[in-house]
């Protein structure tokens, strides 16, 4: 299943728009975009509100962006999540980790 991640530059924000499925199949590839997207921006805002899925390799790559944007002393801000995906994160944790707005 196929993941889209579209990029919005706010200066010093980005914000990355996700729709699809974050999954074992496409995490890798997205844990790269977080990467690139962390370095490039201060702060950054996750906007969930078209991910319909989340693995648990979705949940790695959102802890790895967390984790990088911590050590940098960034931001990072999760808004518009889904009804799955809010459960899931509130399962695992996440929810307590993450900034949720």
């Amino acid at each position: 299943m196929k993941i889209d991640v579209k990029l919005v530059n706010r200066g010093t924000e980005g914000e990355l728009i996700l729709s699809g499925r974050l999954d074992s199949t496409n995490a890798e590839d997205v844990t790269k975009v977080f990467q690139q997207v962390a370095d490039r921006f201060q702060d950054v805002t996750l906007n969930l509100r078209d991910l319909s899925y989340i693995s648990s390799a979705g949940l790695r790559s959102l802890k790895i962006l967390y984790m990088k944007m911590r050590n940098k002393g960034g931001n990072l801000t999760v808004t518009n999540l889904a009804p799955y995906v809010a459960e899931v994160l509130e399962m695992t944790g996440f929810s307590e980790m993450l900034n949720i707005k």
